[in-house]
């Protein structure tokens, strides 16, 4: 990723001090290149692999910053800063379009003013405060608070917004005064007003397509995923693929392989999982090289350290080993194709009912009741019910489109927080290219009937049509279950034996989990029983904020297993505890 920080700071010598200390701890992980342009009051400072596509200019007005890949429409290119500088030119009462990739963009102005923006979905993390004519804006808030116009202080409100949606809910911050940018948005800022956000872009809602046919809705799928990788996918280069067992990073190799270009692959996990069986199969078929690389326990706690510090919870807490895959995603090409998020609509249908969604294991964050039994009622009293109102009302307005509602809303919060949080850890190392990240892409995933998307339906079928000696490999559906899409014979008559004895291997204990997401995300693992040791200093921290019993109900001590029903998708909110606990240990008094 780009870890920066900009400011527009009149006073030159509180300006100057604040970058003195910035630039002496902008650096989250090592080997990273620090960069910096400065006109008038202006002044960015950013932290990158000096592999990483970043365009800036500047003149003695203006300066124009892009972090990542900015592409304007189709058949165009990737814009560069003198670009943006035109691109963004102000007009009254218009918004410039949006662009599509993972990417930031800045432009700043000595006498219009300032605009900063994000890609469509706003993964690439965007935060700003403003307070007597300064305003900060930067990728993480961790550096805001050595300003002194932002001293460090909880945001009570923001805290339950995040516990509550797993995410900054309307944008607050842990941090009083700050915001993260919402998805779609542009921030325009003037000395002499507010910031104000605008939205830029929207997913249409519209009915869905009335296609006529399973195929043709399979065709259409297929035509613009195919465009949208010969767009993202710089021309004429090696790409990098993190390449999982599953459907999504097979697929999107299996495009890319059409077009020719030479594939190197890196699989995080043990030789033993199904995971990395099912990447090492498909890289065989591919022709390309192939890493495996297992994230070891002990990496747990410096990630967790690392999440705490730079992310505020606003990723939540349960990705902590993806800082391990810095190091091996630097032997890759300055690019890596990944496949986070492409499932958005291709899960099974969800409920509608707000109340229902809300509690549902699909949801990440923590359970209403369960909140106003944990947040001490003197501290926070009143708050939950009214962020419950609040988030009901952006539910129900989030699309006119009933059954679009809960994949969109879910798509805003938890999941826009958590996949939607690892690229930007990831472009440490490499810098994702992410096809969800495209316009035509969203728009007719928007627009496909879930007839045709629910369970990876269209997917499967792409993969089963257009790239079948992909399909006929392993798949790892985060189970024991890696029956191929394209089963042989003998492959079909193992799965139902396997069926057959199902119940009685359930009750043997495992020797080895060869599930990798169970054992990263196992709460009760080595790795997580080491951070939740780390964390525990911390606990009395919070006693002004919690009910401490029920938070030794939901976070016992290390040494205590926590019985969770749903090991991985029910541990999202305990996880989060977790972080808010190490967090505290530098931010809380």
């Amino acid at each position: 990723m780009a870890n920066f920080i900009a400011l527009v700071d009149g006073d030159t010598e509180r300006r100057g001090r604040f970058l003195r200390r910035v630039l002496a701890e902008i650096m989250p992980v090592e080997s990273l290149r620090i960069d910096s342009v400065e006109v008038g009051d202006f002044a960015a400072v950013w932290a990158a692999s000096d592999r990483a596509p970043i365009s800036s200019t500047c003149s003695d007005t203006s300066a124009a910053i892009i972090w990542g890949d900015a592409i304007p429409g189709p058949g165009s290119e990737r814009l560069d800063a003198p670009g943006l500088l035109r691109a963004w030119e102000p007009r009254p009462k218009a918004l410039p379009g949006p662009f599509d990739g993972f990417h930031a963009a800045l432009r700043y102005d000595g006498v219009q003013g300032l605009t900063l923006g994000a890609d469509l979905l706003g993964l690439f993390p965007v935060y700003y405060a403003q307070r007597a004519g300064v305003l900060l804006i930067g990728s993480s808030p961790e550096l805001f608070r050595h300003h002194p116009f932002f001293p460090a202080r909880l945001n009570g409100e923001g805290l339950a917004g995040i516990l509550l949606t797993h995410a900054p809910f309307e944008g607050r911050a842990l941090l009083a005064g700050v915001r993260r940018l919402r998805p779609g948005f542009l921030l325009r800022w003037h000395r002499e007003s507010e910031p104000v956000e605008a939205e830029q872009y929207a997913m249409p809602a519209a009915a869905s397509i009335e296609s006529g046919s399973f195929r043709e809705d399979v065709d259409r799928l297929d035509a613009t995923l195919a465009m949208a990788i010969d767009r993202h996918v710089p021309r004429n280069g090696t790409a990098g693929v993190l390449l999982s067992g599953g459907r999504d990073s097979r697929l999107l190799a299996g495009y890319l392989r059409e077009r020719g270009h030479p594939l190197h692959a890196l699989t995080l996990g043990a030789p033993t999982d199904y995971e990395v069986i099912g990447a090492t199969a498909v890289a065989r078929a591919l022709g390309c090289t192939h890493r495996v690389m297992a994230l070891e326990e002990q990496q747990f706690p410096p990630g967790a350290e690392l999440q705490a510090k730079w992310e505020h919870l606003g990723s939540g807490f349960a990705s902590i080993h993806m800082w391990g895959a810095i190091a091996p995603l630097r032997d890759l090409p300055s690019r890596c194709l990944s496949g986070y998020l492409r499932e958005i609509r291709e899960v099974e249908p969800m409920p509608t009912a707000f109340a229902e969604l809300l509690v549902g294991v699909r949801h990440r964050g923590i359970a209403p009741a369960t909140l106003h039994r944990l947040m001490r009622r003197d501290a926070f009293d009143g708050m939950i019910a009214g962020l419950e109102r609040r988030l009901q009302v952006v539910y129900e307005q989030g699309c006119s489109v009933e059954a679009q509602r809960p994949w969109r809303f879910l798509l805003a919060h938890d999941w826009r927080s958590h996949a939607g949080g690892v690229p930007w850890k990831l472009s440490f190392g490499s810098w994702p290219v992410l096809p969800i990240l495209d316009r035509a892409v969203l728009e007719l995933l928007s627009a496909l009937p879930d007839s045709s998307l629910a369970d990876r339906r269209a997917q499967d079928e792409i993969l089963r049509r257009r790239f079948p000696d992909l399909a006929r490999l392993p798949l790892d559906r985060n189970s024991d279950d890696t029956l191929p899409l394209l089963p042989s014979v003998g492959q079909r008559i193992l799965h139902r034996v396997r069926r057959g004895v199902e119940p009685i291997r359930r009750r043997i204990p495992r020797k080895v989990e060869r599930r990798y997401y169970h054992r990263v995300y196992d709460v009760n693992g080595p790795g997580w029983r080491a951070v939740r040791q780390l964390a525990e200093r911390h606990r009395e921290r919070l006693a002004s904020l919690f009910d401490m019993n029920v938070l030794s109900e939901l976070v016992p001590g290390p040494d205590t297993r926590i019985d969770i029903e749903h090991p991985i998708q029910g541990s999202f909110g305990t996880k989060m505890l977790i972080g808010l606990m190490l967090w505290s240990g530098d931010h809380l008094s």
